[in-house]
């Protein structure tokens, strides 16, 4: 989702390489579900048990663990990915924890700065670095996707695994990058088989799964967050595993429901698909505004309309070419022109000579 350099592209006959649309879709899918789900939330009228409910439990069930997946998928080359980890993903998290405290404090009247336990949604950032960082120690062991699960089903047990480093979060979706990684195109292939009355049913079946979470189950939608242990939401050691047991069939089975229903062609999904991050980001700061003063609500019909409009309005405009253009350019502004300007002058200071600078001054002595 974040500003990631994917090979988004298959290779078409005659070695010509051309993006596949398909996966910039779903991306776009997933999005544009985030900020329904943020503003079902904090629209001022949220209840579990109601339509409202059913939506929320619906994307949280699943968004993420699908962005953590196609970023696994998209990431088959480690040493790329460590060396592009900071950048991507840990600069700005440091970057955007400041600027949303300046946010929370002009909307609140109040925040608290920490980079130790990420506010609103930069958790996924933190995650992110992590995963596509280490990625080259972890495929060193060939039982990476069994210890994975199994770190995720006792998570919830683990007292310390929660919003600190968002280290409950890291955990908790580790098992859906790793698969991601580990997935090939010919696995994709088979999983894209299915028939067209296979995929009604598994969508009935699932959505029928959510309204019963929903309406019946008793386990708070926070879990579903997998943010931190089970104690905090009330749960036994043992329901907290069944229900993460739960939590990972059911996004495994709208993962492959996805891959089977989304067009394969360019649509305008695919195009928000391209423009994720910007959206991601600044969809956030109308998120506290609509913390702050809710959304009318003359009756629910109009209530959810305005809800689902104003998610979707923040979709379309912020990824549009001028706000995601110009995102993008003020990161990339921020790291080249300020970070490593400032990262340079700190080595002169000190008088630290990198291996590339040695090698910059031998080159320039033999000419």
């Amino acid at each position: 989702m974040a500003n990631e350099t994917l090979n988004n592209t298959a290779t078409q006959a005659g070695g010509k390489k051309e993006r596949s649309y398909f996966f910039d879709t779903f991306r776009g899918l997933l999005i544009w579900t985030i900020p329904i789900s943020h503003f079902t939330m904090v629209g001022g009228n949220f209840h579990q048990a109601s339509f409202g409910g059913v939506v929320y439990i619906t994307i949280n069930v699943f968004v993420m663990q699908a962005f953590v997946f196609l970023s696994g998928y998209f990431s088959k080359k480690p040493q790329r990915a460590r060396e592009t980890a900071f950048k991507t993903f840990l600069f700005p998290y440091i970057v955007l924890v400041p600027f949303f405290f300046g946010v929370r404090y002009l909307i609140n009247g109040g925040a608290h700065l920490t980079w130790i336990d990420p506010p609103l949604a930069l958790w996924y950032l933190v995650a992110l670095f992590v995963y596509r960082f280490f990625l080259v120690d972890f495929i060193k062991s060939k039982y990476i996707v069994q210890i994975s699960i199994i770190i995720y089903l006792i998570a919830g047990l683990i007292p310390w695994l929660d919003g600190t480093l968002a280290a409950g979060r890291v955990v908790s979706y580790f098992p859906f990058f790793m698969l991601g990684y580990f997935c090939q195109k010919e696995h994709i292939a088979k999983i894209q088989s299915l028939k067209n009355w296979h995929c009604v049913i598994l969508a009935i079946v699932l959505v029928g799964i959510n309204i019963l979470l929903a309406y019946k189950c008793p386990v708070s939608v926070e879990f579903y967050l997998l943010r931190g242990p089970g104690a905090a939401f009330g749960l036994t050691w043992y329901l907290d595993i069944i229900m993460r047991i739960a939590d990972f069939i059911i996004p495994c089975a709208w993962i492959v429901l996805m891959l089977n229903i989304l067009p394969k062609g360019k649509n305008y999904l695919t195009y928000v698909g391209m423009n994720t991050m910007s959206v991601y980001i600044l969809h956030l700061i109308v998120r506290q505004l609509v913390k702050k003063f809710d959304l009318p609500d003359p009756n629910m019909f109009v209530y959810y309309i305005c809800l689902f409009g104003l998610a979707s309005l923040c979709v379309v405009v912020f990824s549009s070419p001028p706000i995601s253009k110009g995102y993008n350019w003020i990161f990339d502004f921020l790291y080249d022109k300020v970070y490593l300007s400032l990262k340079k002058f700190i080595k002169w200071m000190l008088g630290i000579e990198t291996n590339r600078d040695k090698a910059l001054k031998e080159a320039e002595k033999e000419k």
